[in-house]
C-alpha cells in the first residue's frame, strides 16, 4: 500500500510540475490570417450587374463609332465613284465632240470639194479638195466670214478657176484687183506682186480679210458683197437703190446670195459657225481693222 500510495503520489507530483512549466511557457504565436468577412451576396450581384452594363456601354459606342466610320467611308467612295464617272463621261463627251467635229468638218470638206468640181471639172480632184481645205482654213481664223459664203463667192466669180482674169482686171479664185490686193498685202505685212493673186493659199486669205472688213464696217451682208464685186462707190448706187449702180453689180449680189441660200441648205453647218451672217463681231474685244504689220500668212491673229 505504501509502496503503490508512494507511485501514485510521484505521478501527481510529475503531472503538477509539468503543468506549472507550461503555465510558464509562452504560447506561440501563429501566422494565420483572420477569416476574410463573407460578402452579402446581393452586392455581388449588384456589382456583377454594373459591370456588364458598363461593358454593353462600351460595345455599344464602339459599334457607333465603327458605323458612323464605314459611313464616311462609304460616302467618300460614293463621292469618288461619282467623280470618277463624272470625269469618265466628261471625258467621253469631249471624245464625241472631237470626234463630232471633226466628222462634221470632213463633211463639209468634202461637200465644198463636189460643189467646186460641180463647177469647174477641169479641176482634178486633189486639186478641189486642197481649194476646200484652204477656204475652210483661212475662214477659222476670221469668225464674221462664213466658208459657204466665201464658197458661194467663189462659184459665182471664177468658178474655182485659180488663173481666172476678168474684162476689169480682177484676178485669181475670188478675183481680187491688183490696187485691193496691194492694199491688202499691205496689211498681211506681204511684199505684193501681182503673180500673188493667182497663188491660191495668198488670194484666198486676201478675200476673207477684204470680207472681214467689209462685213465689219457695213453690218450688212448686201452692202458687203456689192462693194466687194464694184468698190465703194457703186456699194452707195446699191443701197440707194439708183440706176447708177453698175449691171455687174446688180446681178451679183443676188446671184451669191441665191447660191448661198442653196448652199446651206444642202452642207452641212461649219463645227462652231451659225448661218446667221448678219452676226458681225465688231464689238469684240481687241478687234480691229487689218492686222499688224509683222504679221505674216499662216500667223494672222484677230
Amino acid at each position: 500500500m505504501y509502496k503503490g500510495s508512494q507511485e501514485r503520489g510521484d505521478v501527481f507530483e510529475f503531472s503538477r510540475q509539468t503543468n506549472r512549466l507550461q503555465s510558464h511557457t509562452p504560447a506561440k504565436k501563429t501566422n494565420r490570417m483572420p477569416p476574410a468577412p463573407r460578402r452579402n451576396p446581393e452586392s455581388l450581384a449588384s456589382t456583377w450587374r454594373s459591370a456588364a452594363l458598363f461593358s454593353m456601354f462600351l460595345l455599344l459606342v464602339l459599334a457607333i463609332g465603327l458605323a458612323f466610320h464605314g459611313f464616311r467611308r462609304a460616302t467618300l467612295v460614293q463621292q469618288q465613284l461619282e467623280d470618277t464617272q463624272a470625269a469618265m463621261a466628261a471625258s467621253m463627251h469631249d471624245l464625241r465632240s472631237v470626234v463630232d467635229f471633226n466628222s462634221i468638218r470632213r463633211q463639209l470638206v468634202l461637200g465644198m470639194r463636189d460643189e467646186i468640181l460641180r463647177v469647174n471639172d477641169r479641176l482634178s480632184l486633189s486639186d478641189a479638195y486642197h481649194y476646200a481645205e484652204i477656204l475652210l482654213d483661212v475662214t477659222d481664223r476670221y469668225p464674221s466670214v462664213d466658208p459657204i459664203l466665201l464658197l458661194s463667192i467663189g462659184i459665182v466669180e471664177s468658178e474655182f478657176d485659180s488663173k481666172a482674169r476678168s474684162r476689169a482686171d480682177a484676178r485669181g479664185l475670188y478675183q481680187i484687183w491688183p490696187t485691193t490686193g496691194r492694199m491688202l498685202a499691205g496689211m498681211l505685212a506681204w511684199e505684193y506682186t501681182d503673180e500673188m493673186l493667182y497663188d491660191a493659199e495668198r488670194n484666198t486669205e486676201m478675200a476673207v480679210l477684204y470680207l472681214d472688213v467689209l462685213l465689219t464696217a457695213y453690218n450688212d451682208l448686201g452692202m458687203a458683197l456689192a462693194e466687194y464685186n464694184g468698190g465703194p462707190i457703186n456699194a452707195g448706187y446699191y443701197r440707194a437703190g439708183s440706176r447708177q449702180t453698175a449691171a455687174e453689180t446688180a446681178d451679183y449680189v443676188p446671184k451669191v446670195l441665191s447660191q448661198y441660200e442653196r448652199l446651206v441648205r444642202k452642207l452641212p453647218m461649219a463645227p462652231g459657225r451659225s448661218y446667221d451672217v448678219l452676226y458681225r463681231d465688231a464689238s469684240r474685244a481687241g478687234k480691229v481693222l487689218g492686222v499688224p504689220k509683222q504679221v505674216g500668212i499662216g500667223e494672222l491673229t484677230e
